[in-house]
């Protein structure tokens, strides 16, 4: 028996592609699953890409331009945007994979299963960060801080780097995704669904603290004194 995926569709009406996926290895196949997957890997890889040749995680090299160093500067643009993509394929796949994973350990769910589910909460964070991206473009400037984040409010609170950046992972695309996963993963449990909502949450503000470590940790300098730069 076969399922004809449709976007839209299969999110709002999760109770039928989770049956499909519960039965796969009963033959019930996915119909334009896979034109949807690469399409929207495409447009993750050409956002990031986009956002690279616009000039946002490239600010390091205005001095060059500011030096007269042309080349140098030109040859950085390329490599900022051929790093653009490559992070843009990061990224689909630590949400497509990694995320995946984590929830299906946590879970004893399929990870098969799982990892098709992610499609729409990959779609619904590369939304929120093309509305971010639109407005940085309108207004000239970027800030580290998303306004779609409890990241503004947390600095009126503290002025705690790791907080302020942790509450900045909290955004409106982090409270979709956790409802996007419970919405699915809740067809296949039948018992204890209010320990399956803390699993969920507790994975999204387990990667919030993962970033927001990353983000105050002084990366760039440290790599530049590895490499003797």
């Amino acid at each position: 028996m076969d399922y004809q995926f449709r976007f839209w569709q299969s999110l709002l009406n999760p109770s039928k592609l989770a049956f499909a996926l519960d039965n796969q290895e009963q033959n019930h196949r996915l119909k334009g699953y896979h034109s949807r997957f690469f399409i929207l890997l495409g447009l993750t890889i050409f956002f990031f890409v986009i956002r690279s040749v616009w000039g946002m995680g490239s600010e390091n090299l205005t001095h060059l331009m500011a030096e007269n160093l042309e080349e140098e500067y030109i040859v950085g643009r390329y490599l900022a945007v051929l790093g653009a993509a490559i992070k843009g394929l990061l990224f689909f796949a630590f949400h497509y994979y990694f995320v995946a994973i984590c929830l299906a350990i946590l879970t004893d769910y399929s990870f098969k299963a799982i990892s098709k589910i992610q499609i729409f909460v990959i779609a619904s964070i590369l939304l929120e960060k093309a509305i971010l991206f639109i407005v940085f473009a309108m207004s000239g400037f970027t800030t580290a801080i998303s306004f779609l984040s409890l990241g503004p409010i947390s600095t009126y609170l503290t002025d705690e780097s790791f907080v302020i950046y942790f509450f900045n992972q909290l955004s409106i695309a982090t409270a979709v995704a956790i409802f996007i996963q419970y919405s699915f993963l809740s067809q296949w449990e039948d018992e204890s669904k209010g320990l399956l909502l803390t699993k969920i949450i507790g994975i999204h503000i387990f990667f919030a603290l993962v970033t927001a470590g990353i983000s105050v940790l002084p990366l760039y300098d440290y790599v530049t004194k590895v490499v003797g730069l």
